[in-house]
């Protein structure tokens, strides 16, 4: 498979829900990495699941992640953790680190350290796909679930960052 698309049909292989044909992507993939891209972006999606549940046992420090004031290359630096442990395909790490990306003349990114509000591009971005698929754009169709289900990774991480970490104690002498 592709990236690590295998890592996250690992990790998903307990999740068990009936496809829903609004997750499909024409990607250009196999139809077995589609049907893993497209359980991952459903999986993001299922409001049944909490977004702690949802990152259960990603054990990362994310103290201080806020949204409203990342960059990123901070976002990049998450999302490379959560595809290299199978909770998101590398295409979502892409859209989710290309959030008001700048790019120089040569086509070099810029200003990657740069603040970023990643809630109000999520907002621009929304109305610009909504206008795009009123006029029978499958394109934006498919952008628009890859931007909902980052949209969903953005917010359980939030989450995840202001949730008070458990501490256990190990037995280290057993």
């Amino acid at each position: 498979m592709i990236g690590n698309l295998s890592k996250v049909q690992e990790r998903l292989s307990v999740y068990v829900a009936a496809p829903y044909k609004r997750f499909e992507a024409n990607s250009g993939l196999s139809i077995e990495e589609q049907a893993v891209k497209q359980k991952v972006r459903q999986y993001w999606a299922d409001e049944s699941l909490s977004n702690i549940k949802k990152l259960q046992g990603l054990n990362l420090d994310l103290a201080g992640f806020d949204p409203t004031r990342t960059n990123n290359k901070q976002l990049r630096e998450i999302g490379a953790v959560l595809a290299e442990r199978g909770f998101i395909d590398e295409g979502l790490v892409d859209a989710m680190s290309s959030i008001d990306i700048e790019f120089d003349a040569d086509g070099k990114e810029i200003n990657s350290e740069r603040e970023v509000n990643a809630y109000a591009f999520f907002e621009k971005e929304l109305g610009a796909l909504h206008g795009l698929m009123n006029r029978e754009n499958d394109v934006a169709k498919d952008g628009l679930v890859e931007l909902k289900t980052v949209i969903s990774v953005v917010m359980a991480l939030a989450e995840y960052a202001n949730t008070p970490r458990e501490r256990s104690l190990v037995n280290i002498r057993a």
